[in-house]
């Protein structure tokens, strides 16, 4: 039995004696007959049990990270289907590049192009840099989440599995769709007037098959399926207890989808409309799928609260390297 579980049944005791005690010092006392003794009025409730009644107040009901039963857990054929989305879109790299296909501008790209595009080469440089950086921390988050919080944190660990596979899933989704749409579209990429002269002397960038890969944004549109990933997972379960830290890292991650976007437009690497479709396709792959597959008809982490029972009993197993360990609070 935990000291936890101790330290509440021994508040729980002189609440109730305090409870009792205060009951009997207000009831009036019976009227005793002639020629009794008169009776002693009960004795106030000690100061210790009025103590602790006032400082043990009733616990809050604690927000639990739970696998609603009527979420349908990651099935076969998501396995099958994660595994040939990552496949396919590793194959779209081997599309080969169509130098004519698309090289229009519209006036839309064009004005922002030039209202937002940096000059200075280095300063492009370090903005595009910052968005794989953005990126990078975005991706990471989704990771942190899954083992860090709901696994270590938490210790759901079967939870930790079903966020991981979903992000994975719509990860790959989204990379293959982007793969395909890019591969086929071959729209040239706005620095293409920088490349110019012997192939070997171009930059980096001016070079391969990326040079015609610029619709649409998969920058953008990788953060926004992240984003919509922790949205969507805060907003069915409490991984960082629910209500407001929830909220906020659903915003914060918005704001960073955005900003990764914009780099992406301020560094020369993509055309406005290439970054605001890779947001859209991003941001409806991110909320839409893990609602499709997974979310849809469960309890929102709002009501999905509840009050621990102190005469509950609760029993989990501890994977470990040999076996695993089977543990329990009663």
């Amino acid at each position: 039995m935990r000291c936890t579980a101790a330290l509440r049944s021994a508040s729980g005791a002189l609440a109730a004696a305090a409870m009792l005690g205060a009951a009997a010092a207000q009831a009036e006392p019976a009227p005793a007959p002639p020629g009794a003794a008169q009776a002693e009025p009960a004795p106030a409730p000690p100061r210790a049990a009025q103590a602790a009644w006032t400082a043990a107040p009733p616990e809050r009901a604690r927000r639990e990270v739970a696998w609603d039963p009527r979420w349908p857990r990651f099935r076969v054929s998501e396995y099958v289907a994660t595994g040939l989305l990552a496949a396919t879109a590793f194959g779209t790299l081997a599309i080969p590049p169509s130098e004519g296909r698309w090289t229009a501008v519209n006036g839309f790209d064009g004005s922002a192009r030039a209202a937002l595009r940096i000059q200075s080469d280095r300063q492009r440089e370090a903005a595009r840099d910052a968005s794989d950086l953005l990126l990078t921390l975005m991706t990471n988050h989704l990771a942190v989440d899954a083992l860090l919080v709901t696994w270590w944190g938490h210790g759901r660990g079967s939870v930790a599995w079903e966020i991981a596979m979903i992000d994975i899933e719509t990860l790959a989704f989204n990379a293959a769709l982007n793969g395909v749409v890019a591969g086929l579209t071959s729209r040239e990429r706005p620095y293409r007037a920088g490349c110019t002269g012997p192939e070997e002397q171009q930059d980096h960038d001016c070079r391969g098959s990326k040079r015609y890969r610029s619709f649409f944004s998969g920058h953008s549109s990788t953060a926004f399926t992240a984003a919509g990933l922790v949205c969507s997972h805060h907003a069915h379960l409490p991984l960082y207890g629910g209500g407001a830290p929830d909220a906020l890292a659903c915003a914060a991650s918005l704001g960073t989808a955005a900003a990764v976007a914009t780099l992406r437009v301020v560094s020369d690497q993509h055309f406005a409309t290439d970054a605001l479709t890779g947001a859209a396709v991003g941001a409806l792959t991110g909320f839409g799928l893990p609602w499709l597959l997974h979310y849809r008809g469960g309890a929102p982490a709002s009501t999905s609260g509840r009050a621990p029972r102190g005469d509950g009993v609760s029993i989990g197993f501890v994977p470990a390297p040999l076996g695993g360990y089977l543990v329990g609070r009663f």
